[in-house]
C-alpha cells in the first residue's frame, strides 16, 4: 500500500537564493544584471562625496584656501556627485521599466518543467500544494522588480557600511563596536520574522488554489450558463472574498514580524546616533578635532546610519524574493520519478515493436492514489493481445481510467509490472514509450493554434496531406474542415485568438478522434471518447475507427455497452478488479453482471427510440389534419 507521504524540500540560504535570482537575470537579461552591478560603486562614492564637500569647504576657509581654487575644488566635487546620481538613475530607470519582466523567465522555466513532468507528481497534494505556492509567487511581477531594484541599493549600503565603518573606526573603535551589535540583533530579529514568512507563507497556497479556481470558473463560459440560470454569481463573490480574507490575514501576521524587526533596529541606530554625536562633539571642545574633520565625520556617521539602516530595510525588501526563489528552486529540483530508464531499449528494439505490434501485460498490478487507503486497482492480471480489440467496461470508479493512466505511464503501479511485448515499461524512456501509444481521452482540449497543428502536431511542412484526408473522412469531420474558409489555418480557441472558430461539443471529439487515427501508433487507447455524442454517432465513430485501426492492439473504455459488440474480448471491472471476462455472445449467455448492465441500457436506448418514433407519428397525424400541435394542446 502506498499512502501520500509529505515531500520534504529544501531550504537555501538566503545568499544563495541571491545569487540564483541574479544568474537567472542574467540569463534573461544582461542589461538588466549590470543594472544591479553598475551603480554600487557610484552611488557609495556620491555619498561620500556629499560628506566631504561641506568638510572641504570649511577646510578651505580655515586654511585661507585661494577663493578660485576653492571654487574650483568644490566644483569638480560637486561635478562628481552629480555624474555619480546620473550614472545610478541610469541604472535605476531601466530596472524600473524592465525588472517586472524576469517573471517571464521564470514562467517559461516552470511551464517547462510542468509540462515534462511526470503526470502523477500533478496529483499529488504535497506537489500541488508546491505548484501553487510557486505560481503564486511569480504572479506578483512588481516584487521581482522591487527585489531587483532592492540587489544594487543593498550592496551599496553594504559597501557604504564597510567603507564608512573602516573610516569612523579610525577616530573611535566603539563606534563601530556599537554598530556591529546593531548589525547582530537586528539580523537576529530579522531572521525570526524571516522564518515565520517562510513558515506561513506555505499556507497561502491553499487560498491561492481557491481563489484560482474560482476565477477560471468564473471566466469559462460553459460554466456561465450556469452561473446565470442558477444565479450563483453571489456565491462565486462570496467564496472569493472569503479566500482574499484568508491570504490577507496570514500576510498581515508576516508584516507584523517585519514590524518588530525595523522598529527595533531604528531604536538601535538611534542610540548609536546619540553616541556618536556626543563623543565627536567632547574631542571638539578639548580641541582634538578640527571644525572641517568634525564636519567630515559628522556626515559620514549621518551617512553610515543611513547606509545601515537601509541596509536592514533592503534585506527586508529582499525577503520575499528569498521566499519565491526557495519554491521556484524546489519546484524546479522535483525530480522525475524513476520509473523512466534514461537509456531507453534504443532505436532497433523499439523499431521492432513497430513491426510486429504491441502486446500488453498487467501482472499482478495494484495502484492506490496519494492519501487513499483503498485500492483504486488490486492484482489485476491481463494480456492485451497484439492486434486485439478490447473493450473494459464498468460504471464509474470501477478503475477504468486509473487503468489506462496506469498503461499510458502517467501511473506507477505500487505493485506488480506492466510489460509492453515482454519489457518492463521501466525499461523505456519516457519519448519511446509516448511514441508507441495513442489516446483519445474524454476531454476535450484544442490549443489556441490552427486546426491542422491540433490534428497533427506537425509543422505545415512535416503534414501527411493524404493521411490526414483519409482520418478527417473516418472520423467524420472532413466536409466540416473542408467548409471552413481558412480549411486547416483555421485558428481556435476565441480567448487567445479574436477571429478563431468554435466548435461544438461533439465536433471536437470527431476533431481529436481524427489526431488519434492520425499519430503512427501501434496502441491505441479510447478513453470515454463519445461522452459528447448521442448513440448512433457514437457507433459510427466506433465502426470508423474499428476500420482504421486493423492491425493495431486497441483498448476501448466506456461504461456505455455499445462499443463492446465489435470487440474481440470484453473485460467487466468493480471495484479495482476483474469481475468478468470474454466476447459479447459468451457473456449474454450466462447469468453475468455484463447481461444485466446491458440488457438495462439496451431498454433506455429502446425507450429512447420509441418515443421518438411516437413523436414522429402523432407530427404525422397534426399534418394529415391541417391542425398545428399547438393549436390542439389548446
Amino acid at each position: 500500500m502506498k499512502k501520500s507521504e509529505a515531500n520534504t524540500y529544501k531550504t537555501y540560504g538566503w545568499f544563495s537564493n541571491i545569487i540564483y535570482n541574479m544568474k537567472s537575470t542574467r540569463a534573461w537579461d544582461k542589461k538588466l544584471f549590470y543594472s544591479q552591478l553598475v551603480p554600487v560603486i557610484p552611488n557609495v562614492a556620491g555619498t561620500y562625496l556629499g560628506a566631504l564637500l561641506p568638510a572641504e569647504m570649511v577646510r578651505g576657509l580655515e586654511n585661507r584656501w585661494d577663493i578660485k581654487e576653492l571654487i574650483l575644488y568644490i566644483f569638480l566635487l560637486a561635478l562628481g556627485i552629480c555624474l555619480a546620481q546620473i550614472l545610478v538613475e541610469v541604472s535605476g530607470n531601466y530596472i524600473w521599466g524592465n525588472g517586472d519582466k524576469l517573471t517571464l523567465y521564470y514562467e517559461k522555466i516552470c511551464s517547462h518543467k510542468i509540462m515534462s513532468l511526470d503526470y502523477d507528481r500533478l496529483e499529488d497534494p504535497e506537489c500541488g500544494k508546491l505548484i501553487g505556492n510557486t505560481w503564486n509567487v511569480m504572479r506578483n511581477t512588481y516584487g521581482f522588480r522591487d527585489s531587483l531594484q532592492a540587489i544594487p541599493v543593498g550592496l551599496s549600503n553594504l559597501l557604504g557600511v564597510i567603507w564608512y565603518g573602516m573610516v569612523i573606526g579610525q577616530k573611535s573603535f566603539l563606534i563601530v563596536v556599537l554598530a556591529i551589535v546593531n548589525a547582530v540583533i537586528s539580523m537576529k530579529l530579522l531572521g525570526i520574522a524571516r522564518k515565520k514568512h517562510s513558515g506561513l507563507h506555505e499556507k497561502i497556497g491553499v487560498y491561492t488554489k481557491e481563489s484560482s479556481y474560482i476565477s477560471k470558473q468564473s471566466m469559462d463560459r460553459a460554466v456561465g450558463k450556469d452561473i446565470r440560470i442558477y444565479q450563483m454569481a453571489d456565491w462565486f463573490l462570496k467564496k472569493y472574498d472569503q479566500s482574499l480574507k484568508g491570504s490577507e490575514g496570514i500576510l498581515r501576521k508576516i508584516r507584523n514580524g517585519y514590524f518588530i524587526s525595523v522598529s527595533t533596529d531604528a531604536l538601535m541606530v538611534f542610540i548609536l546616533n546619540c553616541f556618536s554625536y556626543i563623543y565627536l562633539i567632547s574631542l571638539l571642545l578639548k580641541g582634538e578635532l578640527a571644525v572641517s574633520a568634525f564636519v567630515l565625520y559628522i556626515g559620514l556617521i549621518r551617512n553610515f546610519s543611513s547606509y545601515f539602516n537601509s541596509l536592514m530595510e533592503k534585506i527586508a525588501d529582499l525577503d520575499p524574493l528569498v521566499v519565491a526563489m526557495n519554491y521556484i528552486r524546489n519546484f524546479l529540483d522535483l525530480e522525475e520519478s524513476p520509473g523512466w530508464s534514461k537509456a531507453g531499449i534504443g532505436e532497433a528494439a523499439l523499431s521492432r515493436i513497430k513491426e510486429e505490434g504491441i502486446c500488453v501485460e498487467f501482472k499482478n498490478v495494484s495502484y492506490y492514489y496519494p492519501g487513499k487507503e483503498e485500492a483504486a486497482l488490486s492484482d489485476v492480471n491481463l494480456v492485451i493481445k497484439t492486434g486485439e480489440r478490447l473493450a473494459l467496461i464498468g460504471l464509474n470508479g470501477a478503475g477504468k481510467t486509473t487503468f489506462a493512466k496506469l498503461l499510458c505511464g502517467f501511473y506507477r503501479p505500487n505493485k506488480g509490472e506492466i510489460l509492453i511485448n515482454g519489457i518492463p515499461i521501466s525499461d523505456f524512456k519516457r519519448t519511446e514509450y509516448f511514441e508507441l501509444i495513442s489516446v483519445l481521452f474524454q476531454d476535450t482540449t484544442l490549443l489556441p493554434l490552427t486546426l491542422d497543428y491540433n490534428l497533427t502536431c506537425e509543422e505545415p511542412d512535416q503534414i501527411d496531406r493524404k493521411r490526414l484526408e483519409a482520418v478527417l473522412k473516418l472520423s467524420g469531420v472532413y466536409e466540416k474542415y473542408e467548409s471552413l474558409p481558412e480549411k486547416g489555418d483555421t485558428l481556435l480557441v476565441r480567448e487567445v485568438n479574436e477571429e478563431a472558430t468554435d466548435f461544438s461539443g461533439g465536433e471536437r471529439q470527431k476533431m481529436l478522434f481524427a489526431r488519434a487515427l492520425y499519430k503512427r501508433a501501434r496502441l491505441m487507447i479510447l478513453d470515454e471518447p463519445t461522452a459528447a455524442l448521442d448513440p448512433i454517432a457514437e457507433n459510427e465513430m466506433y465502426m470508423s475507427f474499428a476500420t482504421a485501426a486493423v492491425g493495431k492492439t486497441c483498448l476501448y473504455i466506456s461504461h456505455r455497452l455499445s462499443s463492446t459488440r465489435f470487440c474481440d474480448r470484453i473485460i467487466l471491472m468493480e471495484h479495482g478488479r476483474i469481475t468478468e471476462e470474454g466476447t459479447h455472445e459468451e457473456l449474454m449467455a450466462m447469468d453475468s453482471r455484463y447481461a444485466e448492465l446491458y440488457e438495462m441500457q439496451s431498454k433506455y436506448y429502446k425507450e429512447q427510440d420509441e418515443r421518438r418514433m411516437r413523436s414522429a407519428a402523432m407530427e404525422d397525424v397534426f399534418e394529415e389534419q391541417g391542425e398545428s400541435k399547438e393549436a390542439f394542446y389548446e
